[in-house]
């Protein structure tokens, strides 16, 4: 069986997240307190006893969405050390936790990269006028050709996210983007919603954060991948330490490509998503109804994932509850 893992972004956090499986796992509560010593923040009163607000700045979100999301994945490589990942891949700062867990980059190091990209990114955040929309209904290439006619020197917006054939997400200048949304409309899109604009983060208008964040790589060691690495920014697999770290920097200020690396788990038989939101799982599963997605974030995830494992497809039924026990006994 060819097994994918998928690590989700920015908005997929929430408060309880990984819960259960720290408090049955000493493998996830060494990475909490590791990244709380290596940031100086209580990570467990972070997740598990703040407040949405507090958990969704990006100070706090993306360091949170690094130590859940690898934790989670070793903590089922340790209850399953017969498993083999064949690809990794991350939705936006995921790519960080695929990285990590490709042996490309150290939790430490990407909790200290994830640090200082937030903090360039609140303080870049305060001096633009900036927005995003997700655009539904409407061609990569036409909006593309939109974008481009309704650009003006100084005054721009670009596709950030290219989430599927018809889905996307404009960001840039406020002026720009209205308007792009507004000539959208008239060209046959459906709906057009305003969004966060840390979910548009894919822009021209950070490439200054992106050279900021440049000189702290020099302070991290980055390794070949042990497992193939599939880039945001075209959707093409690296086992290549250079090409990884070029990844993860170029992703800040060009387009991720989210539709062709879906594409690239077209040839896996699992994907796993560590420390999922419940639409990210959804949405993967959209998109490969006859694949098995298992999103793990509680002991009945581990559960599912034991039966997933045992029956080796998707149509198969689910241990029933009765069965828990078996994977109550190994946490």
């Amino acid at each position: 069986m060819k097994i994918g893992m998928l690590f989700p972004g920015y908005s997929s956090q929430f408060v309880g997240m990984g819960k259960e499986l720290y408090d049955s796992s000493r493998v996830v509560q060494e990475h909490f307190e590791e990244a709380s010593n290596c940031l100086g923040i209580n990570f467990v009163k972070l997740c598990f006893a703040s407040s949405d607000v507090e958990l969704g700045k990006v100070t706090n979100a993306y360091p949170a969405l690094l130590l859940v999301g690898l934790s989670t994945a070793h903590r089922i490589l340790e209850l399953y050390p017969e498993m083999t990942i064949n690809c990794v891949a991350g939705y936006g700062i995921g790519e960080y936790g695929a990285l990590c867990l490709a042996k490309g980059l150290t939790f430490p190091d990407g909790l200290y990269l994830l640090s200082k990209l937030s903090q360039f990114y609140t303080a870049m955040r305060e001096e633009l006028s900036a927005k995003s929309v997700v655009v539904n209904g409407l061609a990569s290439r036409k909006l593309k050709q939109i974008c481009e006619e309704q650009n003006t020197p100084g005054v721009c917006a670009h596709i950030a996210i290219y989430e599927n054939k018809h889905d996307h997400i404009v960001s840039g200048h406020s002026a720009a983007v209205d308007a792009i949304a507004d000539s959208a409309s008239d060209a046959g899109a459906g709906k057009i919603k305003e969004v966060d604009a840390i979910e548009g983060f894919h822009t021209p208008l950070l490439q200054g954060l992106a050279e900021h964040l440049k000189m702290y790589l020099t302070k991290v060691d980055f390794k070949d991948p042990q497992i193939p690495l599939i880039m945001g920014i075209n959707g093409k697999e690296t086992c290549l330490a250079k090409k990884a770290q070029d990844a993860i920097i170029r992703q800040i200020a060009e387009p991720f490509h989210w539709d062709t690396v879906l594409k690239q788990f077209a040839s896996v038989d699992m994907i796993i998503i560590p420390a999922p939101s419940k639409s990210l799982v959804a949405e993967v599963r959209e998109h490969f109804p006859h694949k098995i997605v298992v999103g793990v974030d509680t002991l009945a995830d581990l559960q599912n994932l034991r039966a997933y494992m045992k029956h080796k497809t998707a149509d198969e039924p689910l241990l029933e509850e009765r069965d828990f026990s078996e994977v109550v006994g190994v946490l």
